[in-house]
């Protein structure tokens, strides 16, 4: 449980609630907009607890960038494709790298210990250029052209401007779900992602995706007759 609003404490546990709590609002509405106060009160902490834990606002800034970074800086999407390239050979090894990266896509971009803030901080970021030329756009760059490279690879389309478009059709709608408040399943505030349907939507996003690859038979729909 926090200590009381005033109260100051020196511990890790402060560190959490400042860090979060600053991702919060700078999610919310930018880092320019955000006060050093405001974070404090957010947080139940003293003024003075953001200058004393890490100097200042730039410093806090640094050290909620790297937290919302935590679980995309190891380069596993990047990785895996390096590591398993050899399965473009086949076409069933193509379908294995098509679904096993957009898995780890998906199971990074909403991962259950992920605060809700984390993605819509990142998107903000990218969209206003915030940050720029930092880390997390050196992460984003490299997770879109893991993607084109396996658009490029199976379908042996060089242009890039397609690779990208196929690229988006399976990073927009786990990026959407994830930035949002929204219910999508029963269109109303929702209060966190709704995993049910995130495993029905990443389902679909695969079954798309090896479709506009040529991976996929298309099946027709069974008309219900009245």
């Amino acid at each position: 449980m926090a200590p009381a609003k005033g109260t100051y404490k020196v511990s890790e546990e402060t560190c959490s609630r400042l860090i979060h709590a600053a991702g919060e609002l700078f999610a919310l509405r930018g880092v320019d907009a955000v006060t050093v106060r405001e974070i404090a009160e957010r947080a139940e902490a003293v003024p003075n607890a953001v200058r004393y834990h890490f100097g200042d606002k730039a410093g806090l800034m640094s050290a909620v960038r790297q937290y919302a970074l935590r679980l995309w800086d190891d380069g596993r999407i990047e990785r895996y494709y390096r590591e398993n390239e050899s399965l473009l050979a086949t076409r069933d090894g193509c379908r294995q790298m098509v679904t096993d990266t957009i898995d780890l896509y998906y199971g990074i971009l909403c991962a259950k210990e992920q605060p809700s803030w984390v993605i819509r901080l990142l998107l903000r970021a990218l969209l206003s250029s915030q940050w720029q030329g930092k880390r997390h756009e050196d992460i984003a760059r490299g997770i879109i052209e893991t993607f084109c490279r396996i658009y490029e690879k199976v379908t042996g389309n060089p242009d890039h401007m397609t690779a990208v478009c196929w690229a988006m059709t399976v990073i927009a709608p786990g990026s959407l779900l994830a930035t949002s408040e929204f219910d999508f399943v029963h269109f109303r505030e929702g209060s966190g992602i709704d995993y049910a349907f995130l495993r029905r939507l990443q389902a679909t996003v695969t079954r798309n995706a090896l479709l506009a690859l040529g991976l996929e038979e298309t099946q027709p729909a069974q008309i219900r007759r009245v």
